[in-house]
This record gives structure tokens, sequence and C-alpha cells, in this order.
């Protein structure tokens, strides 16, 4: 088993216990303990756990949420950051959504959009914009990730090949100078490396809160982006760091809205 999948199930475990022993991790991965021990630092250096005396507890600040739960956290400002992704869409346009919170808050804008193109693998976008008689929507599909309501697995990865887009949108679960856009799960992250390099603009929507945090896998280099929106930059070192690589970091503190 590869080290990312087993990590993945280790946080699965973790999830679902909220504390495990390396002992049982051994047997139930079928792993020797010195492989459950290297798997808990690396994870505990990426936030994900807490090592213990013999095992790991769950890091419940830094671990994924659910989707229902994740879309209302922060709304307001994930509301602002679509406001101002939503001006980068022309009628005619072909656009990438992906399964992320933002983008979702992004599709209830553009539900009277006309002459606009959708790609995405989120059902909750799906059901925002299925009855939009302007808006073509073009379903990746897959395996379908039920407490993310996201489609991943190869049926999917092998349509996003074959799709190219004007735009891009991506949500993260953070983004570092260091280690750039990571995210949880594995399935969904093949299919936005695609499109990421399949669009010809990226745009990364990314509230504060994601700034300077690291999840378990890397979805891009900060010299994949084009764009961050964000609703504010503390570090100025993190912001010149973006603009080092050539990203354009968008504010939206005062923005106006129309919730």
């Amino acid at each position: 088993m590869m080290a990312d999948n087993r990590q993945e199930q280790i946080l699965t475990i973790l999830k679902e216990k909220k504390s495990v022993r390396i002992l049982d991790l051994s047997k139930q991965l079928r792993v020797s303990r010195e492989t459950v021990r290297k798997d808990i630092v690396e994870m505990e250096e990426q936030g994900l756990l807490k090592k213990t005396y013999g095992g790991a507890v769950l890091d419940e600040a830094n671990i994924e949420t659910d989707y229902e739960r994740r879309r209302a956290e922060n709304e307001r400002e994930k509301s602002k950051i679509a406001e101002r992704a939503y001006q980068f869409i022309e009628p005619g346009d072909t656009i990438y959504l992906d399964y992320g919170t933002s983008s979702y808050a992004l599709a209830k804008k553009l539900k009277n959009f006309e002459n606009l193109t959708v790609v995405t693998n989120s059902i909750p976008i799906v059901n925002v914009l299925i009855h939009s008689s302007g808006i073509n929507l073009i379903i990746l599909g897959g395996n379908v990730r039920k407490n993310e309501d996201s489609l991943f697995g190869t049926f999917g990865l092998t349509n996003a090949k074959e799709i190219f887009v004007d735009l891009g949108f991506f949500g993260c679960a953070g983004v570092d100078v260091n280690s750039g856009v990571t995210n949880y799960h594995m399935g969904e992250i093949e299919i936005s490396k695609v499109m990421l390099h399949h669009s010809k603009t990226v745009i990364l929507l990314a509230d504060e809160t994601k700034l300077g945090k690291s999840a378990l896998y890397k979805t891009s280099n900060l010299d994949d982006l084009d764009i961050i929106i964000t609703t504010d930059i503390k570090e100025p070192e993190m912001e010149e760091t973006f603009i080092a690589h050539n990203i354009e970091c968008i504010k939206t503190e005062g923005t106006q809205t129309d919730d």
C-alpha cells in the first residue's frame, strides 16, 4: 500500500475513533509498526494529528469537516470572494468549478447567467445550476464521495483529460508558501490537477483562514496559480511570495455584496 493511501486510511480511522494505537494500526493496515510510526510523524508535521505515547489522537482543528458544515463556515466571506470571482466571467466562457464550498458560493451567483458552460465534479453545484436555462452544464461523472457530495475516480478523470476551459476556479484546505495548495482527498485532487493544467486562467478561492495552512495532499505549486482571491492577507511576507510567483492577489475586505 502506498504511503498516501495508508495515511488517508489512518485519517479515516482517526475521524471515527478519535484516537488510535500504533499496534492496532499495524495489524489493521498489515504493515510494520515502524511504518505506522513514520506515517504518524509525517501526519503530525502536516497538522493532521498529534502523537501520543504508543499512538495518536485527532487534531480536530486541522481535519476536513463534512461538506454541509464547511459550507456554513465563513459564509459571508465566501460570498464576497464569489462576488469578486464572478467579475472575471464573461458570456461565452467555459469554466470549471471544483467541489469546494467557495466554488459552491460562486455557483449560486451564476444561476441567472446567460451563455455559459460550467464543468464540475460537485453534486451540490449541479443541483444549483441544473435548471438554469442559460447554462450548459457538464458533469465529469465518477464515483460519489458521500460526505462531500463530489465525484472522483477513473471515469471522471478520463473525462477531465478531454476538457479544456477558459477559467478554472479552485478551493483548497490550505495554501502555504512552502507546501503550495493542498487538500484532503487524493481522488478529487487528481481531477483538480488535470483541470488546473487545462485552464487558461487558474483562480484560487481561499478565505484568509486557509492561508498558511497545509493539508494531506498537494494539489498544485504556487507557480500553477494566476490569481488568488481571498478576504485578506495578514502576513506581508506571504503576499510578497505570492507576487514573486506572478500571482495576482485580490483581497475582498470592504467589497460590497448583494447578499
